[in-house]
């Protein structure tokens, strides 16, 4: 950005250009060069925020995306809303949050022309394409669950448009907007606040738009700056509470998260350089770059912060000479970029200092200054606004979308990311270790498992990659060195739920250890609770419910079967199991005939009818109602099925209870052990 307001040349947005036209062809343009990635599957945590994602189901779970913070991984709840209203329209089709996300850059990218344009920028347009097919912009683009960057992005330049219009900047400096301006200040809070709901990272707003108006005013008044307040205000609150959630839900806390200030001070300068050197050549573009060795004590590496100071200080100093607008450009650039390390460090920040999505933000203005580079090349070569310096400007943006083509490519699958992700950094633990996950969910563990081993080589003190080679030693049938890797796991971090159930659920059902395994089950939702998780793993209960079950402790089990279902009514599973005790429990308080009938009939009917098991608990549950004609007839097709299926104990079971059945008497598990 320069301060050159050619006013009398520069056409503005309301003349001189078909603006409809151009909006249709950048569309069109984003949709042809991310094509690559609009048929792409579900990456890394889209599981977390889409696909496995218990809150997008119902009306009850969007209630929860906004008013219970740990009902999702992170408080983004406009973000979660979208997502809630992609699945009640076309799924888990990955083409529809793709679309979606497309759309929604793309519509970042035409505010970002028309603010610039409202700013007299005359390269506006050229700006606003750039930032469309930049490469840099793929992951935020490629990657669904970064549509809470476009989303995001798109409210926060609306809400910088109507801040804009709201002080008279620009073309509306002209008076015309003065007649109930003031709707456009509450406008530009809303749209703000509502950004802040789809991601907390456009926080910068308040202090982007106080640089623009010393940018663009001859003398800012301290009105001027008060205007702001209600911003900052929002977004300091927003900011904060993000940070709790980050560091107390989020995971980000531990060894990988304790830098001191001087390390976040290196890691700050390191980043700036780094991010804008891919803006400017972006090459060798990654989803995860290596994470750098950062040492207080090597002088080398304080090199990049007081570069970075120095250069900003010098844009200070030669504004009066060169303007203030690449002054503002690179302080917007440092400040929504590099300057949030020095607050907070992020969850990904474990694996990666640097992403190319953290960029998206401040890389809207840099776009902008190159615009305005290659308008002033042009002007000089006698070339702008001709025939010849059009056709340069398209073959710039056609390398740009061609680049942009070829890096969505990596984004087609889980097992294409991580595997192109190893080509360019193959001392990623995270990339082997995701790539083993990949492998494992397309149902190849074998796969699967040398890559967990040789992330544990490279992070031999990881807890989550032990964890998920037990996952993968689980699926391939190594049911005893899973366990080992789960004990492993927990050995380094015991606080994580999703390993104690793991753990918990294997030893309940593949070994004879009941007791151990409701330890680890009950130390889950212990800790689910702690961290205010919420309603948390439903299976957890299910599974305490079927090892409560098998001790003879029946009570405990029919607390937790109650509490499955009040999470998952339809769990034909749980229905049946129990209705099952509350039929054939030995002690009499605890069984309710009605409710098990219920139950079992519900149970029953998702399956046709046609499952022995669950017809031999309808049996049951007839006959705690003394219906013991219906009992038997119930239990008689049981068997009939079970003989056909050569369940020879099933069927010698059912033998008895018929026998009991036809003798007017229901069935009881055996009596509760102490």
């Amino acid at each position: 950005m320069t301060d050159k307001n050619e006013s009398a040349t520069v056409p503005t947005p309301e003349k001189g250009m078909n603006q409809g036209l151009f909006a249709l062809l950048m569309l069109v343009a984003a949709v042809v060069f991310y094509s690559p990635a609009l048929h792409g599957g579900f990456l890394w945590d889209d599981d977390t925020y889409i696909s496995a994602n218990w809150t997008l189901q119902s009306l009850k779970g969007l209630s929860a995306i906004w008013f219970i913070p740990a009902a999702t991984c992170q408080y983004y709840p406009l973000t979660f809303t979208a997502f809630w209203t992609g699945y009640h329209l076309w799924g888990y089709d990955t083409l529809g949050y793709h679309l979606l996300n497309v759309a929604m850059h793309c519509a970042a990218a035409i505010l970002l022309w028309q603010i610039m344009a409202r700013l007299r920028l005359r390269s506006a347009l050229l700006a606003g394409a750039i930032f469309a097919l930049h490469p840099v912009n793929v992951m935020s683009v490629a990657w669904m669950t970064e549509l809470k960057n476009t989303f995001s992005g798109t409210l926060a330049l609306g809400a910088a448009w109507a801040y804009i219009r709201f002080v008279g900047l620009g073309v509306y400096g002209n008076g015309s907007a003065k007649g109930g301006r003031w709707r456009f200040f509450v406008l530009s809070l809303v749209l703000f606040q509502f950004a802040m709901f789809a991601k907390t990272a456009v926080s910068f707003l308040p202090l982007t738009l106080l640089m623009i108006l010393w940018w663009q005013k001859k003398q800012m008044g301290a009105r001027d700056a008060l205007s702001l307040l209600p911003m900052f205000a929002i977004a300091i609150g927003m900011g904060a509470f993000t940070i709790y959630i980050e560091r107390h839900a989020g995971g980000a806390k531990g060894a990988d998260f304790n830098l001191s200030f001087v390390e976040r001070v290196l890691v700050s300068g390191r980043s700036f350089w780094f991010y804008l050197g891919k803006l400017f050549l972006p090459v060798k573009l990654s989803f995860i770059y290596d994470r750098w060795k950062i040492d207080a004590g090597d002088w080398r590496q304080y090199l990049y912060p007081l570069v970075m100071v120095a250069f900003l200080a010098g844009l200070w100093l030669a504004r009066r000479r060169i303007g203030k607008g690449i002054f503002v450009t690179m302080m917007h650039f440092y400040v929504s970029t590099s300057m949030l390390v020095l607050v907070v460090v992020l969850f990904m920040m474990r694996y990666t200092f640097v992403s190319d999505h953290w960029q998206y933000f401040g890389s809207m203005t840099v776009v902008a200054l190159m615009g305005e580079g290659i308008a002033n090349g042009l002007d000089r070569a006698g070339m702008w606004g001709k025939p010849s310096g059009l056709r340069l400007m398209s073959g710039f943006l056609l390398v740009l979308g061609v680049l942009t083509f070829r890096q969505c490519g990596m984004y087609a699958s889980n097992e294409i990311l991580w595997r192109t992700t190893i080509e360019k950094s193959p001392e990623s633990p995270m990339a082997h270790e995701n790539l083993g996950n990949a492998l494992a969910q397309a149902g190849k563990p074998a796969e699967a498992i040398p890559e967990h081993y040789r992330a544990l080589e490279l992070r031999p003190d990881s807890a989550e990659i032990y964890s998920d080679l037990g996952n993968a030693l689980m699926q391939n049938g190594q049911t005893a060195e899973a366990i080992e890797n789960y004990k492993k796991s927990l050995e380094i971090n015991p606080l994580n739920q999703v390993t104690q159930y793991n753990l918990g659920n294997l030893l309940l059902h593949q070994t004879e250890q009941p007791d151990e395994a409701i330890v680890h089950l009950e130390k889950t939702v212990e800790l689910e609770k702690a961290m205010g998780i919420w309603p948390g793993n439903v299976y957890a209960y299910y599974d305490l419910g079927i090892g409560y079950g098998k001790k003879g402790r029946f009570k405990e089990a029919i607390v937790n079967y109650r509490k499955t279902l009040e999470i998952m009514p339809q769990l034909a599973p749980a229905q049946s199991n129990l209705a099952w005790l509350l039929a054939t429990s030995p002690v009499a308080a605890l069984r309710n005939g009605a409710e098990a009938l219920a139950l079992a009939q519900q149970a029953t009917q998702s399956s046709d009818g046609g499952d022995p098991n669950l017809l031999r608990i309808l049996a049951a549950a007839y006959a705690e109602n003394g219906r013991f004609k219906e009992a038997a007839e119930t239990a008689q097709r049981a068997l009939g099925i079970a003989i056909m299926r050569s369940d020879a104990a099933l069927a010698e079971s059912l033998q008895a209870q018929i026998a009991l059945y036809q003798a007017g008497s229901p069935f009881r598990e055996e009596v509760q052990q102490p």
